[in-house]
């Protein structure tokens, strides 16, 4: 279970520094791409079912499909986040980029009132989520 945990947090580690590291090059559509298939693979959820999990019970429903710590839910909410971004940057896709900043804003809230540390970085972005909402 241990192993399945650490490589989950290996792949959304990756997925992650992909859409960074793309996103500097302005070619975010490739890395959204390519980071929908390794959910799909990973998780077995894409960034369209995710989206379709009701705001509500995301959390648990993702509880359901798989053990996550806390570090792979925060890289989840960070991969949401960055794709969000890029739809409220590009002015596309509007539907998935409020649904997109809505789970990423569940997560962050969750992580920021359980976490034994504060995170500048995740409370900014809290407060970015609800401008944009």
């Amino acid at each position: 279970m241990k192993r399945q945990i650490d490589q989950l947090g290996r792949v959304l580690g990756k997925i992650l520094s992909n859409l960074i590291g793309i996103r500097a090059q302005g070619q975010l559509s490739k890395a959204i791409e390519a980071a929908d298939q390794a959910l799909e693979t990973e998780i077995g959820l894409n960034i369209d079912s995710l989206i379709l999990i009701p705001t509500n019970s995301f959390l648990a429903k993702l509880l359901d499909i798989r053990k996550f710590k806390d570090s792979n839910f925060e890289q989840l909410a960070e991969i949401m986040f960055i794709i969000a971004e890029e739809f409220n940057i590009t002015n596309t896709e509007a539907g998935k980029m409020k649904k997109l900043y809505e789970r990423s804003l569940v997560i962050y809230e969750i992580l920021d009132k359980t976490s034994s540390t504060y995170s500048f970085d995740r409370h900014s972005k809290i407060e970015k989520i609800r401008k944009v909402l």
